[in-house]
Protein backbone atom coordinates (compact mmCIF):
# COMPACT_ATOMS: atom_id res chain seq x y z
CA UNK A 1 0.00 0.00 0.00
CA UNK A 2 1.30 3.47 -0.90
CA UNK A 3 2.28 5.48 2.18
CA UNK A 4 1.10 9.08 2.10
CA UNK A 5 3.05 11.60 4.14
CA UNK A 6 1.11 13.69 6.61
CA UNK A 7 2.59 16.67 8.43
CA UNK A 8 1.71 17.01 12.09
CA UNK A 9 1.34 20.65 13.25
CA UNK A 10 4.24 21.79 15.34
CA UNK A 11 6.50 19.05 14.06
CA UNK A 12 8.61 18.43 10.97
CA UNK A 13 7.98 14.72 11.37
CA UNK A 14 5.89 13.09 8.65
CA UNK A 15 3.21 10.58 9.54
CA UNK A 16 2.36 7.91 6.99
CA UNK A 17 -0.69 5.72 6.74
CA UNK A 18 1.41 2.77 7.90
CA UNK A 19 2.37 4.74 11.00
CA UNK A 20 -1.29 5.40 11.67
CA UNK A 21 -1.85 1.67 11.35
CA UNK A 22 0.93 1.01 13.83
CA UNK A 23 -0.51 3.49 16.34
CA UNK A 24 -3.90 1.81 15.93
CA UNK A 25 -2.52 -1.72 16.28
CA UNK A 26 -4.44 -2.33 19.49
CA UNK A 27 -7.68 -1.36 17.77
CA UNK A 28 -6.90 -2.59 14.25
CA UNK A 29 -10.31 -4.19 13.80
CA UNK A 30 -11.99 -0.95 14.85
CA UNK A 31 -9.83 1.02 12.40
CA UNK A 32 -10.73 -1.34 9.56
CA UNK A 33 -14.40 -1.04 10.47
CA UNK A 34 -14.12 2.75 10.54
CA UNK A 35 -12.42 2.93 7.15
CA UNK A 36 -15.07 0.71 5.61
CA UNK A 37 -17.82 2.78 7.21
CA UNK A 38 -16.15 6.00 6.09
CA UNK A 39 -15.98 4.75 2.51
CA UNK A 40 -19.61 3.60 2.62
CA UNK A 41 -20.73 6.99 3.90
CA UNK A 42 -18.78 8.81 1.21
CA UNK A 43 -20.37 6.64 -1.46
CA UNK A 44 -23.86 7.10 0.01
CA UNK A 45 -23.34 10.86 0.34
CA UNK A 46 -22.28 11.13 -3.29
CA UNK A 47 -25.34 9.13 -4.35
CA UNK A 48 -27.56 11.45 -2.34
CA UNK A 49 -25.86 14.47 -3.92
CA UNK A 50 -26.66 13.05 -7.37
CA UNK A 51 -30.27 12.37 -6.35
CA UNK A 52 -30.64 15.90 -5.00
CA UNK A 53 -29.24 17.40 -8.20
CA UNK A 54 -31.71 15.32 -10.22
CA UNK A 55 -34.59 16.73 -8.15
CA UNK A 56 -33.22 20.28 -8.46
CA UNK A 57 -32.92 19.97 -12.22
CA UNK A 58 -36.49 18.69 -12.61
CA UNK A 59 -37.78 21.45 -10.32
CA UNK A 60 -35.86 23.97 -12.41
CA UNK A 61 -37.49 22.68 -15.60
CA UNK A 62 -40.88 22.62 -13.90
CA UNK A 63 -40.54 26.28 -12.91
CA UNK A 64 -39.39 27.34 -16.37
CA UNK A 65 -42.30 25.49 -17.99
CA UNK A 66 -44.80 26.99 -15.52
CA UNK A 67 -43.40 30.44 -16.27
CA UNK A 68 -43.75 29.80 -20.01
CA UNK A 69 -47.37 28.76 -19.50
CA UNK A 70 -48.08 31.93 -17.53
CA UNK A 71 -46.52 34.09 -20.25
CA UNK A 72 -48.47 32.28 -22.98
CA UNK A 73 -51.73 32.79 -21.08
CA UNK A 74 -50.97 36.48 -20.65
CA UNK A 75 -50.32 36.77 -24.38
CA UNK A 76 -53.57 34.98 -25.16
CA UNK A 77 -55.51 37.30 -22.86
CA UNK A 78 -54.11 40.28 -24.73
CA UNK A 79 -54.91 38.74 -28.13
CA UNK A 80 -58.42 37.80 -27.03
CA UNK A 81 -59.04 41.36 -25.91
CA UNK A 82 -57.88 42.67 -29.32
CA UNK A 83 -60.07 40.14 -31.10
CA UNK A 84 -63.15 41.09 -29.09
CA UNK A 85 -62.54 44.79 -29.70
CA UNK A 86 -62.21 44.19 -33.45
CA UNK A 87 -65.34 42.05 -33.56
CA UNK A 88 -67.39 44.65 -31.68
CA UNK A 89 -66.07 47.42 -33.90
CA UNK A 90 -66.89 45.44 -37.05
CA UNK A 91 -70.40 44.67 -35.84
CA UNK A 92 -71.06 48.26 -34.91
CA UNK A 93 -70.02 49.29 -38.41
CA UNK A 94 -72.48 46.77 -39.87
CA UNK A 95 -69.99 44.03 -40.63
CA UNK A 96 -72.57 41.26 -41.08
CA UNK A 97 -70.27 38.26 -40.73
CA UNK A 98 -68.89 39.50 -37.41
CA UNK A 99 -72.29 39.20 -35.81
CA UNK A 100 -71.08 35.63 -35.29
CA UNK A 101 -69.19 36.96 -32.31
CA UNK A 102 -72.44 37.48 -30.47
CA UNK A 103 -74.14 34.33 -31.64
CA UNK A 104 -71.40 31.79 -31.01
CA UNK A 105 -71.07 30.01 -27.70
CA UNK A 106 -67.31 30.47 -27.29
CA UNK A 107 -64.37 32.32 -28.75
CA UNK A 108 -62.84 29.01 -29.84
CA UNK A 109 -65.89 28.36 -31.99
CA UNK A 110 -65.51 31.79 -33.57
CA UNK A 111 -61.85 31.16 -34.40
CA UNK A 112 -62.69 27.93 -36.23
CA UNK A 113 -66.04 28.90 -37.74
CA UNK A 114 -66.04 28.54 -41.53
CA UNK A 115 -68.32 31.54 -41.91
CA UNK A 116 -65.96 33.72 -39.91
CA UNK A 117 -62.88 32.59 -41.77
CA UNK A 118 -64.49 33.37 -45.14
CA UNK A 119 -66.00 36.72 -44.19
CA UNK A 120 -63.65 38.29 -41.63
CA UNK A 121 -61.23 41.07 -42.48
CA UNK A 122 -57.55 40.13 -42.79
CA UNK A 123 -56.50 41.78 -39.52
CA UNK A 124 -59.17 39.81 -37.68
CA UNK A 125 -57.93 36.63 -39.32
CA UNK A 126 -54.41 37.44 -38.12
CA UNK A 127 -55.57 37.77 -34.51
CA UNK A 128 -57.68 34.62 -34.79
CA UNK A 129 -54.70 32.73 -36.20
CA UNK A 130 -52.49 33.99 -33.40
CA UNK A 131 -55.02 32.78 -30.85
CA UNK A 132 -55.29 29.36 -32.43
CA UNK A 133 -51.50 28.97 -32.56
CA UNK A 134 -51.14 30.17 -28.98
CA UNK A 135 -53.76 27.69 -27.79
CA UNK A 136 -51.91 24.85 -29.54
CA UNK A 137 -48.64 25.90 -27.91
CA UNK A 138 -50.33 26.24 -24.52
CA UNK A 139 -51.74 22.71 -24.83
CA UNK A 140 -48.24 21.44 -25.68
CA UNK A 141 -46.70 23.22 -22.68
CA UNK A 142 -49.37 21.84 -20.34
CA UNK A 143 -48.68 18.35 -21.64
CA UNK A 144 -44.97 18.85 -21.09
CA UNK A 145 -45.64 20.09 -17.55
CA UNK A 146 -47.61 16.93 -16.81
CA UNK A 147 -44.67 14.81 -17.98
CA UNK A 148 -42.28 16.83 -15.80
CA UNK A 149 -44.51 16.36 -12.75
CA UNK A 150 -44.49 12.60 -13.33
CA UNK A 151 -40.71 12.67 -13.58
CA UNK A 152 -40.52 14.75 -10.41
CA UNK A 153 -42.40 12.11 -8.42
CA UNK A 154 -39.91 9.51 -9.64
CA UNK A 155 -36.75 11.46 -8.76
CA UNK A 156 -38.18 12.48 -5.39
CA UNK A 157 -38.74 8.80 -4.57
CA UNK A 158 -35.14 8.09 -5.58
CA UNK A 159 -33.93 10.95 -3.39
CA UNK A 160 -35.87 9.58 -0.42
CA UNK A 161 -34.25 6.17 -0.89
CA UNK A 162 -30.80 7.77 -1.14
CA UNK A 163 -31.54 9.83 1.97
CA UNK A 164 -32.31 6.72 4.02
CA UNK A 165 -29.15 5.00 2.76
CA UNK A 166 -27.03 8.01 3.61
CA UNK A 167 -28.47 8.38 7.12
CA UNK A 168 -27.79 4.71 7.87
CA UNK A 169 -24.23 5.04 6.56
CA UNK A 170 -23.73 8.20 8.62
CA UNK A 171 -24.77 6.43 11.82
CA UNK A 172 -22.39 3.54 11.08
CA UNK A 173 -19.53 5.95 10.35
CA UNK A 174 -20.00 7.84 13.61
CA UNK A 175 -20.34 4.65 15.66
CA UNK A 176 -17.15 3.22 14.15
CA UNK A 177 -15.24 6.44 14.90
CA UNK A 178 -16.15 6.22 18.57
CA UNK A 179 -14.58 2.75 18.80
CA UNK A 180 -11.08 4.04 17.98
CA UNK A 181 -8.60 4.39 20.84
CA UNK A 182 -7.36 7.86 21.83
CA UNK A 183 -3.92 7.90 20.14
CA UNK A 184 -5.28 6.06 17.11
CA UNK A 185 -8.09 8.58 16.77
CA UNK A 186 -5.72 11.55 17.10
CA UNK A 187 -3.42 10.35 14.34
CA UNK A 188 -6.30 9.29 12.08
CA UNK A 189 -7.85 12.73 12.53
CA UNK A 190 -4.61 14.46 11.59
CA UNK A 191 -4.22 12.14 8.64
CA UNK A 192 -7.72 13.06 7.43
CA UNK A 193 -7.04 16.79 7.84
CA UNK A 194 -3.92 16.68 5.70
CA UNK A 195 -5.56 14.38 3.16
CA UNK A 196 -8.45 16.82 2.91
CA UNK A 197 -6.12 19.74 2.27
CA UNK A 198 -4.14 17.76 -0.29
CA UNK A 199 -7.30 16.65 -2.11
CA UNK A 200 -8.73 20.16 -2.02
CA UNK A 201 -5.57 21.82 -3.35
CA UNK A 202 -6.87 22.10 -6.89
CA UNK A 203 -6.14 25.81 -7.00
CA UNK A 204 -8.17 28.91 -6.15
CA UNK A 205 -10.89 28.70 -3.53
CA UNK A 206 -11.04 24.91 -3.71
CA UNK A 207 -7.88 24.61 -1.61
CA UNK A 208 -9.54 26.19 1.44
CA UNK A 209 -7.75 28.52 3.84
CA UNK A 210 -4.94 28.06 6.36
CA UNK A 211 -5.84 27.83 10.03
CA UNK A 212 -4.47 31.34 10.52
CA UNK A 213 -7.41 32.70 8.49
CA UNK A 214 -9.93 31.25 10.96
CA UNK A 215 -8.30 31.63 14.40
CA UNK A 216 -10.01 29.66 17.14
CA UNK A 217 -12.48 28.10 14.69
CA UNK A 218 -14.90 25.60 16.27
CA UNK A 219 -17.25 23.10 14.66
CA UNK A 220 -20.57 24.71 13.66
CA UNK A 221 -22.42 21.39 13.77
CA UNK A 222 -20.93 18.84 16.18
CA UNK A 223 -21.92 15.25 15.45
CA UNK A 224 -22.61 15.89 11.77
CA UNK A 225 -21.14 13.93 8.87
CA UNK A 226 -19.97 15.41 5.58
CA UNK A 227 -17.85 14.90 2.49
CA UNK A 228 -15.90 17.26 0.26
CA UNK A 229 -18.67 18.33 -2.14
CA UNK A 230 -17.00 21.57 -3.29
CA UNK A 231 -17.62 22.11 -7.00
CA UNK A 232 -20.36 19.46 -7.29
CA UNK A 233 -22.99 20.41 -9.94
CA UNK A 234 -26.15 22.24 -8.99
CA UNK A 235 -29.28 23.23 -10.93
CA UNK A 236 -29.14 26.08 -13.41
CA UNK A 237 -25.46 25.49 -14.18
CA UNK A 238 -24.30 26.43 -10.68
CA UNK A 239 -21.66 24.59 -8.67
CA UNK A 240 -21.55 23.87 -4.95
CA UNK A 241 -19.65 26.51 -2.98
CA UNK A 242 -19.75 25.01 0.49
CA UNK A 243 -19.96 21.83 2.55
CA UNK A 244 -23.24 20.08 3.38
CA UNK A 245 -23.14 18.87 6.99
CA UNK A 246 -25.72 16.13 7.50
CA UNK A 247 -27.38 15.61 10.86
CA UNK A 248 -30.65 15.53 12.85
CA UNK A 249 -33.40 18.01 12.11
CA UNK A 250 -33.55 20.77 14.72
CA UNK A 251 -30.03 20.16 16.08
CA UNK A 252 -28.15 23.18 17.43
CA UNK A 253 -25.86 25.14 15.11
CA UNK A 254 -23.08 27.19 16.71
CA UNK A 255 -21.25 30.42 15.97
CA UNK A 256 -17.74 29.45 14.86
CA UNK A 257 -16.37 32.84 15.92
CA UNK A 258 -17.38 35.91 17.90
CA UNK A 259 -18.91 38.63 15.78
CA UNK A 260 -22.13 40.07 14.37
CA UNK A 261 -24.98 38.16 12.76
CA UNK A 262 -27.44 38.80 9.95
CA UNK A 263 -30.47 36.60 9.25
CA UNK A 264 -32.42 36.14 6.04
CA UNK A 265 -34.81 33.99 4.06
CA UNK A 266 -34.32 33.20 0.36
CA UNK A 267 -35.57 30.77 -2.25
CA UNK A 268 -32.30 28.85 -2.49
CA UNK A 269 -30.83 29.06 0.99
CA UNK A 270 -34.10 29.16 2.89
CA UNK A 271 -33.55 30.45 6.40
CA UNK A 272 -29.97 31.70 6.58
CA UNK A 273 -27.53 33.21 9.05
CA UNK A 274 -24.32 35.11 8.36
CA UNK A 275 -21.77 35.35 11.16
CA UNK A 276 -19.19 38.02 10.39
CA UNK A 277 -16.26 37.45 12.72
CA UNK A 278 -14.50 40.30 14.47
CA UNK A 279 -11.42 39.42 12.40
CA UNK A 280 -13.33 39.95 9.12
CA UNK A 281 -14.07 36.45 7.82
CA UNK A 282 -17.76 35.76 7.14
CA UNK A 283 -19.44 32.39 7.67
CA UNK A 284 -22.71 31.45 5.95
CA UNK A 285 -25.26 28.99 7.36
CA UNK A 286 -28.15 27.90 5.08
CA UNK A 287 -31.28 25.67 5.11
CA UNK A 288 -31.99 26.29 8.81
CA UNK A 289 -35.29 25.29 10.40
CA UNK A 290 -35.22 28.33 12.68
CA UNK A 291 -33.15 31.12 14.20
CA UNK A 292 -31.82 31.76 17.68
CA UNK A 293 -30.52 35.24 16.81
CA UNK A 294 -31.71 38.46 15.18
CA UNK A 295 -30.25 40.97 12.72
CA UNK A 296 -27.33 42.96 14.07
CA UNK A 297 -26.98 40.86 17.23
CA UNK A 298 -23.51 40.20 18.58
CA UNK A 299 -22.66 36.60 19.40
CA UNK A 300 -19.80 34.93 21.19
CA UNK A 301 -18.05 31.90 19.76
CA UNK A 302 -20.06 28.83 20.72
CA UNK A 303 -23.44 30.59 20.95
CA UNK A 304 -26.37 28.81 19.28
CA UNK A 305 -27.32 30.80 16.16
CA UNK A 306 -29.99 28.49 14.73
CA UNK A 307 -31.21 24.97 14.16
CA UNK A 308 -30.57 22.40 11.45
CA UNK A 309 -33.24 22.01 8.78
CA UNK A 310 -34.07 21.68 5.10
CA UNK A 311 -35.59 25.04 4.15
CA UNK A 312 -35.18 26.71 0.77
CA UNK A 313 -34.37 24.48 -2.17
CA UNK A 314 -33.50 21.66 0.27
CA UNK A 315 -37.22 21.30 1.07
CA UNK A 316 -38.22 17.65 1.22
CA UNK A 317 -34.62 16.47 1.35
CA UNK A 318 -32.26 15.38 4.09
CA UNK A 319 -31.83 18.00 6.82
CA UNK A 320 -28.38 19.53 6.66
CA UNK A 321 -26.36 22.68 7.20
CA UNK A 322 -24.89 24.21 4.07
CA UNK A 323 -21.79 25.98 5.40
CA UNK A 324 -19.53 28.48 3.62
CA UNK A 325 -16.37 30.45 4.48
CA UNK A 326 -15.73 33.90 2.94
CA UNK A 327 -12.26 35.05 4.06
CA UNK A 328 -12.69 38.64 2.81
CA UNK A 329 -16.20 39.11 4.15
CA UNK A 330 -19.72 38.70 2.80
CA UNK A 331 -18.93 40.42 -0.48
CA UNK A 332 -15.91 38.23 -1.16
CA UNK A 333 -15.58 34.84 -2.79
CA UNK A 334 -16.21 31.62 -0.89
CA UNK A 335 -13.45 29.07 -0.34
CA UNK A 336 -13.73 25.37 0.32
CA UNK A 337 -14.60 24.92 4.02
CA UNK A 338 -14.07 21.15 4.04
CA UNK A 339 -10.43 21.07 5.24
CA UNK A 340 -11.26 23.53 8.03
CA UNK A 341 -14.31 21.53 9.08
CA UNK A 342 -12.41 18.22 9.17
CA UNK A 343 -9.94 19.78 11.60
CA UNK A 344 -12.65 21.13 13.92
CA UNK A 345 -15.44 18.58 13.74
CA UNK A 346 -13.68 15.27 14.48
Amino acid sequence: MLAVAVLVPGSARAVTRSQVDQACESSADALDEYRRAQGAFREAAEEYEAAQVAVDNVLYRQQRTSDAIDLRRQGMDTARQRFEEQAVEAYMSAGSANALFFMTGSLDQIITATEFLTAAASDELDVAGDLAAAQTELNSLQGRLGEIETELRLVEAQRLEAKDTQENAMAADQAAWEKLSGRCRDLQKQYEIEQARAAAARGGGAAGVPASATPGFICPFPGSSFIDSWGFPRSGGRTHKGTDMMGPYGANLYAVASGTVSVGNSGLGGKTVWVTADYGTAFYYAHLSGFNVSNGQRVAKGDVVGFNGNSGNASGGAPHLHFEIHPTGRGGAAVNPYPTLVGACR
